[in-house]
């Protein structure tokens, strides 16, 4: 494994006719050759391009721009070293 990030998932549900949520930490893991998460596998050569968009404080969106489209985490982590190493690996494929 190469590097990890941390991002929630957020479950929403209806109770007493109350929605309630709840948050679940889950790990992110960047390998060689593809990244997983709890519930799915995007292989780097499936990953166009991975971009964040802060939502307020360091609270905000990780988005993974693949071929089979875009997928969004819910993140209170900046992933700056996800995306280096994202993009290192990207650039040493290319040359």
């Amino acid at each position: 494994m190469l590097c990890s990030h941390r991002y929630l998932k957020v479950d929403r549900r209806i109770e007493d006719n109350e929605q309630v949520y709840e948050e679940y930490e889950q790990l992110m893991q960047m390998y060689h050759d593809r990244i997983t998460t709890a519930s799915d596998v995007f292989y780097l050569r499936d990953i166009l391009d991975i971009t964040f968009k802060r939502m307020s404080g360091m609270t905000g969106f990780l988005y993974l721009h693949t071929t089979r489209g875009v997928y969004s985490f819910f993140t209170n982590a900046k992933p700056d070293q996800l995306i280096t190493k994202y993009k290192e690996i990207k650039h040493q494929k290319l040359t």
